[in-house]
């Protein structure tokens, strides 16, 4: 599903980043821990953490922005966001970890209102559950090109 494969083959490339260090240091400790101080407001519930921490040691995946756009098939909100969390998933797992490893997201959307963030909400609960990663959430005028109306990037944690 990479849009960019005939336009821009340079994209397919700069999908993932690893960040590699000594592997005696990522036995030591769980690689991640979600923070959520009982002083502020709850954000589990919207499919969030305040905070993820991981362990000294621990390599990390850094995934390029992901988009659910199609050329010729039904693009709304929806059908976008749930597209980009698949291939969210799928460069997780070619990456050697999963939703449950990922520390950090940014979502990026179009015309944003009150439906997509519920949505957006409802679809973090699923795909992260009971430990989600920190969030930010951006609305933006446009994205790259005219019908993209969703967009996620995200730290994870590789798997042992």
């Amino acid at each position: 599903m990479n849009v960019f494969a005939e336009s821009c083959p340079c994209w397919a490339a700069a999908s993932i980043a690893l960040l590699a260090v000594h592997p005696l240091a990522v036995a030591q400790a769980a690689p991640k821990e979600v923070v959520n101080p009982s002083t502020l407001a709850d954000t589990t519930q919207f499919g969030y953490s305040g905070a993820a921490v991981v362990a000294p040691g621990t390599r990390l995946i850094f995934v390029a922005g992901q988009i659910g756009w199609v050329d010729g098939e039904a693009n709304d909100f929806e059908t976008q966001v749930d597209r980009a969390f698949a291939n969210l998933a799928a460069v997780l797992k070619a990456s050697g970890s999963s939703a449950r490893e990922v520390i950090k997201i940014t979502l990026l959307t179009q015309d944003h209102d009150a439906a997509k963030l519920a949505y957006l909400g409802k679809k973090r609960r699923a795909f992260f559950g009971a430990s989600p990663p920190a969030s930010t959430l951006i609305p933006v005028a446009m994205l790259f090109a005219p019908g993209v109306t969703f967009e996620i990037d995200a730290v994870a944690v590789a798997g042992r």
